[in-house]
């Protein structure tokens, strides 16, 4: 939804994809609440004067539909209600399958059979023409392209079955086919025939039941539609009562007096290592290791509000291993002292440091974006545990992002705080050899482990094994994503697939005689 500065430590196709609306590069401001005065969705009356009942808004693009052929973020989201998907990551980061009936990665080589008896909205059958081609339209579009990178081709066999033919083994690409489902004939349309949950109302400022759905789920029997044009008027609108939901600024705060609800991604809050450095706590795995054994990660994701423990290299939730990574979420510093002692460091119980032979203090310097408020929160935050531990910190904050991205490009740095929003199966080529290499300590034997990995899951234990001896980055924090409602409206259930995941809790209460 949101657009920070184009920066090799951020989600790297996603450029022009989140560039376009609109919905970017602004901070979310403080929201105000509707004043009696003002007319709201779920206090209007219709032309006979009768009170309309309360009503679920949300933004819309006007006019756009087909997210393959927009770029902006509101279009994505609102293919979530229109058109059905072949699986979907829910809240917990599992795989459902939807119009699939399975995924299978082998080599490179995918197959998706097809779930019978799935139509759209018109009761033309679903078929695996339509699939394809759908990839196919997602990976020619700019939305879509980067996370379909991996995908050669894809080509129907016969109606119920779309074989994908991948350029690099994935194990995970499963995850990355949360993608809408059109017609074949109307991939290039703007207003293509819904297939999942809603369908087009009338004059296109609501969304209907879809009586079709292949997955029907509760809800509302209409969805209102607001059409805008930036982030400012999305939030005005909420004030003002015209919308009741949205997708903000993930790292943002506000004081707003509505209701803001969180969901888990794959975004990884991350210090970058500068391997090359002369100091041992950032140049070797073992002095990697005990900073990481310094640092309680349940301590710092509790200052965040949305945030998990980063206890590995792969999000904690994914199958593969749950329960089976090894860097702790808690703080170990049992075995800290001889660690150091490896490094050349005693502790100095005068003050309460590790020092070297030459009396110099245990020491690292961190580098972070000064406008970035939550890195630097989250830098003294660092600097504090390690105090604690007996390592001093340093933080540089650099003047603006230009200067902090310059740095870290020209290693300037023993660490640094950056962000990476990871696609949906894992995909870490930006540490080894992308936008987020600069510094790192890479060796053959990790870059063997990850390739094992990414051709079978079952491997991914392994690949974290040698991930935790080997430390290049030090992982902190999964941070979520943040969506904002108005105080009539909540039960909206979201997940990094689909901030519309479900709406059978939904709520909105209130007509013309709960206004404010």
């Amino acid at each position: 939804m949101h657009l920070t500065h184009p920066t090799p430590l951020r989600l790297r196709a996603a450029a022009a994809a989140l560039a376009c609306l609109v919905l970017a590069g602004c901070t979310r401001p403080a929201i105000l609440q509707p004043s009696s005065e003002q007319e709201s969705p779920a206090s209007s009356q219709d032309g006979a004067g009768e009170n309309l009942p309360a009503r679920f808004a949300i933004a819309v693009s006007e006019g756009s539909y087909n997210p393959y052929l927009d770029t902006n973020t509101l279009t994505e989201q609102v293919a979530g209600l229109l058109f059905e998907k072949l699986a979907v990551i829910s809240p917990r980061m599992q795989l459902e399958m939807r119009l699939a009936d399975s995924i299978t990665s082998s080599g490179l080589t995918v197959t998706i059979q097809l779930r019978q008896g799935c139509t759209f909205a018109d009761g033309t059958p679903i078929t695996a023409q339509d699939v394809a081609a759908s990839l196919l339209a997602a990976k020619a579009s700019t939305f879509y392209s980067g996370r379909l990178a991996n995908m050669a081709d894809a080509q129907a066999v016969g109606s119920d079955t779309v074989v994908l033919t991948l350029v690099q083994p994935d194990s995970l690409f499963g995850y990355l086919l949360d993608l809408p489902i059109l017609k074949a004939a109307e991939t290039a349309s703007q207003r293509p025939t819904p297939s999942g949950r809603y369908t087009y109302g009338r004059q296109d400022v609501t969304l209907v039941r879809n009586d079709r759905a292949p997955f029907p789920q509760e809800g509302p029997d209409t969805i209102w539609l607001t059409a805008v044009s930036d982030y400012a008027e999305l939030v005005s609108q909420l004030a003002m009562g015209q919308i009741s939901f949205y997708l903000a600024e993930e790292s943002a705060s506000s004081a707003v007096a509505t209701s803001e609800n969180y969901f888990r991604t794959n975004t990884l809050l991350f210090l970058g290592v500068n391997g090359s450095s002369d100091n041992p706590l950032c140049a070797t795995s073992q002095g990697r290791a005990a900073l990481s054994a310094a640092l309680s990660r349940t301590e710092l994701s509790g200052r965040f509000a949305s945030a998990s423990p980063a206890t590995g290299a792969i999000n904690s939730l994914y199958p593969c291993v749950q329960g089976k990574q090894v860097i702790s979420a808690e703080a170990e510093t049992e075995d800290l002292p001889q660690a150091m002692a490896a490094l050349g460091y005693t502790w100095d119980e005068a003050s309460s440091l590790y020092r070297d032979q030459q009396g110099q203090p245990a020491s690292v310097s961190i580098l972070v974006c000064g406008s970035s408020a939550d890195r630097v929160y989250a830098a003294r935050l660092l600097q504090q545990q390690w105090a604690e531990a007996g390592i001093q910190a340093t933080v540089t904050q650099a003047d603006d992002f230009g200067a902090y991205l310059q740095m870290v490009q020209d290693r300037q740095f023993e660490l640094y705080i950056g962000e990476m929003k990871l696609y949906n199966n894992i995909d870490l080529s930006p540490f080894w050899s992308g936008s987020a290499r600069y510094g790192l300590s890479v060796t053959q034997q990790l870059l063997d482990a990850y390739t094992q990995m990414r051709a079978d899951s079952s491997a991914a234990p392994a690949f974290e094994e040698v991930f935790a001896q080997q430390m290049p980055y030090i992982p902190l924090l999964w941070r979520g994503g943040v969506t904002v409602s108005n105080r009539r409206t909540s039960g909206v259930l979201s997940s990094v697939s689909d901030i519309y995941y479900s709406l059978a809790g939904l709520s909105v209460t209130g007509g013309s005689q709960d206004a404010e």
